[in-house]
């Protein structure tokens, strides 16, 4: 009867040790909550917490740069790590990184400004309607592809690694919504979608902005 006593008190200090292990652990898996004020230059940003990507940027306040990333597919917020399941696949990403503009050529006009000498002369069609251009070797781009759309909002220009590195290195292509510069980084499998994530990923910056007055 003794040691059945001792074993049940030993049970009971081993539930009450894992229940405050679990009540330490559960608000460190719970996503962020609310909004954070950041400011970019002259520009005041409400940007729900969770789609910031960087923890140190989740305070808000004064920032260089605003680092979100979101579901590609459907622009949600990425589901949070789960210690009850660590091995769950996670939806493919849209990084978005956000400063403030300041002036220079817009994004579309890179291609002339920049990349255009540096292309061979032949030219591909790729799903989506884009076009896709290689650069020459030698050049600082030849481990690049161009890619180059026309037909939605606003011209679409990326630069996308070349096959060996598909899975390792995004696709680059910038936007300018208002006051606001754009760069946004995802797997080159994405690129026929290009129309769509040009119109949600600029939707997504334009609602961000505080209005001002």
């Amino acid at each position: 009867m003794k040691r059945l006593v001792i074993a049940l008190a030993l049970f009971g200090t081993a539930l009450g040790a894992n229940a405050a292990l679990l009540m330490r652990q559960g608000p460190a898996r719970m996503p962020a909550l609310g909004t954070a004020k950041v400011e970019l230059g002259r520009i005041t940003l409400s940007v729900p917490q969770v789609l910031i990507r960087e923890k140190t940027q989740l305070a808000g306040g004064r920032l260089d740069r605003l680092d979100l990333a979101m579901n590609i597919q459907t622009f949600e917020p990425l589901p949070q790590p789960s210690a009850e399941d660590p091995f769950r696949p996670m939806p493919e990403r849209l990084t978005l990184i956000l400063t403030a503009s300041r002036g220079g050529p817009m994004p579309a006009e890179l291609f002339q400004t920049l990349y255009a000498r540096f292309l061979t002369r032949e030219t591909w069609s790729n799903p989506g309607g884009l076009v896709m251009r290689r650069f020459r070797q030698g050049t600082p781009y030849e481990d690049r592809e161009l890619y180059l759309g026309v037909g939605g909002r606003r011209p679409f220009v990326a630069l996308c690694p070349i096959d060996a590195h598909r899975e390792t290195e995004p696709c680059l292509t910038r936007i300018r919504v208002g006051e606001l510069d754009a760069e946004l980084r995802f797997n080159a499998r994405h690129l026929p979608e290009w129309r769509r994530i040009l119109q949600e990923a600029s939707t997504l910056a334009e609602s961000l902005p505080v209005p001002q007055g």
